[in-house]
């Protein structure tokens, strides 16, 4: 995500990329040659190089420039560092999900940034998506009356490493939070109960309880059911779809695919396969999230997923889990 992330910075005309920090400085020195920036191997280097809004004048008389955010793309159990080194440096911090493991610390993280009057922004890109972003329109403005139930499929394109599985892979807290978040906001309403299954496709998975596989069906609190489909395996390309139902109509959210063409034969229509991964399927919901996060530093809007949001829905990925491992519906 780092390399993303950096490559929308630099392509977005309202920020300058000032960096890029990585433990690696070896790796960092690479990207930053991309973009032409410099590059730094601890962010106290950074705090060095650059004034802060904390410290008005550069503590580095060849560099003048104030910074005013950190976009944080590193694993979860690091997040609270450099969160906190941002608010204490009064720089805004955008941060991957979720932005800690437990909600005490996310609402932890969330109070000191309030404290140091700075935005914490944590991304779930559905919300930023034009036809997810449209579905939720639709459903808030009545198009298809009273939400009974939902269907979601998230299907992962390409499969991850057997090591990324095993190191912070799970499907509960890595991929349901996306489209719970989604769900939650569309209909307004908040998940009251989870009942989730699954399976490991392989030993390794199983030894450390670590599924490939799973589903997850949720009420709300209004009395909608929600039905969740996860797969890290799947072959044909990155599948995400999304069907709402209500007493008036229905709204679909399809695929997308490489490419528009449609090739018909004797064998039949013939399709292009779907886009391969997260980062070609989002990539423009990726820039939206960018070109919020430079309002927030401008001060012209408010970050729209709030601190309740992520604690929710890490609430919800840890009922699934505690569902699966009780084989009991779990009430939050």
């Amino acid at each position: 995500m780092g390399t993303i992330r950096t490559d929308l910075v630099y392509a977005n005309p309202r920020f300058e990329l000032c960096g890029v920090c990585d433990m690696n400085l070896e790796a960092a020195e690479r990207v930053a040659d991309i973009y032409s920036t410099q590059a730094f191997g601890d962010f106290e280097s950074v705090l060095s190089r650059f004034s802060s809004k904390t410290d008005k004048t550069s503590r580095d008389s060849t560099s003048p420039t104030t910074l005013d955010g950190l976009v944080i793309a590193v694993p979860t159990s690091s997040h609270g560092d450099y969160i906190k080194m941002a608010a204490e440096n009064g720089l805004g911090a955008f941060v991957e999900k979720p932005v800690a493991e437990s909600p005490r610390e996310i609402e932890a993280l969330y109070d000191l940034c309030e404290q140091h009057n700075v935005q914490l922004c944590c991304g779930f890109q559905r919300r930023f998506d034009e036809s997810y972003s449209k579905a939720a329109e639709l459903v808030r403005t009545g198009a298809i009356g009273k939400v009974s139930n939902a269907n979601i499929v998230f299907g992962d394109s390409p499969r991850p490493s057997l090591e990324f599985l095993l190191e912070g892979g799970d499907i509960f807290y890595d991929l349901s939070v996306h489209d719970v978040d989604f769900i939650r906001w569309a209909l307004d309403d908040e998940i009251e109960s989870v009942y989730a299954r699954g399976t490991s496709s392989r030993k390794e998975l199983a030894e450390c309880d670590i599924q490939d596989s799973a589903t997850m069906m949720m009420t709300t609190n209004k009395g909608s059911i929600i039905t969740l489909s996860m797969n890290r395996k799947a072959a044909y390309g990155y599948d995400q779809r999304c069907e709402i139902f209500g007493d008036k109509g229905k709204i679909h959210i399809g695929n997308e695919f490489e490419t528009t063409n449609m090739l018909s034969d004797k064998d039949g229509d013939h399709w292009s396969r779907l886009k391969n991964s997260f980062d070609t399927r989002f990539r423009t919901a990726f820039a939206n999230e960018m070109n919020l996060f430079a309002d927030v530093l401008t001060g012209k809007a408010p970050w729209s997923v709030k601190k309740e949001d992520i604690i929710r829905v890490q609430q919800v990925a840890a009922a699934a889990k505690l569902s699966l491992e009780t084989n009991q519906i779990v009430n939050i």
